[in-house]
């Protein structure tokens, strides 16, 4: 995984509802991450949503997002924010203290760049472990390992 040059803030907020869901027993969980565009390759994730999983299809090293709950916390933060947040990426969580990206990880970002309407270059990730986050971007070709600013 190589750095990519984008700025990145990420509120405590954000990160605060992140380490709520580690993944300390049971099934993995996961949702998604909204934010804003400050600038060009500067941008601001305010928001990880609540999980919005398939409980179904949920297990101790997988799941699968249930696609209509997150597109309407997509559309309900759109509206509220004035049509200023919008959908940035992915976030769950690994049963591992220091997580990286799974070729089924990665397999799977891939399918959301190329079959969702993104409105920037790409899609973060967020993997919550249990000791820390894994912060990534895919663009379309490989997961670039980010640094976050967090505020």
């Amino acid at each position: 995984m190589s750095m990519v040059d984008y700025t990145i803030e990420v509120t405590i907020e954000a990160v605060d509802a992140l380490n709520s869901m580690r993944q300390i027993s049971g099934n993995e969980n996961g949702g998604i991450l909204l934010g804003s565009e400050i600038n060009e390759k500067y941008y601001r994730i305010n928001r990880a949503s609540e999980p919005c999983i398939l409980i179904d299809r949920s297990s101790k090293c997988g799941c699968t997002r249930n696609a209509n709950k997150a597109n309407e916390i997509i559309k309900r933060e759109f509206e509220s924010s004035n049509r200023t947040r919008f959908y940035l990426g992915e976030w769950h969580t690994h049963p591992e203290d220091n997580p990286t990206p799974s070729t089924v990880d990665i397999s799977s970002i891939h399918d959301v760049f190329y079959k969702s309407e993104i409105v920037i270059d790409g899609v973060f990730l967020a993997i919550v472990g249990r000791k820390s986050i894994f912060w990534g971007f895919y663009e379309g070709t490989q997961m670039h390992n980010i640094d976050v600013i967090m505020i």
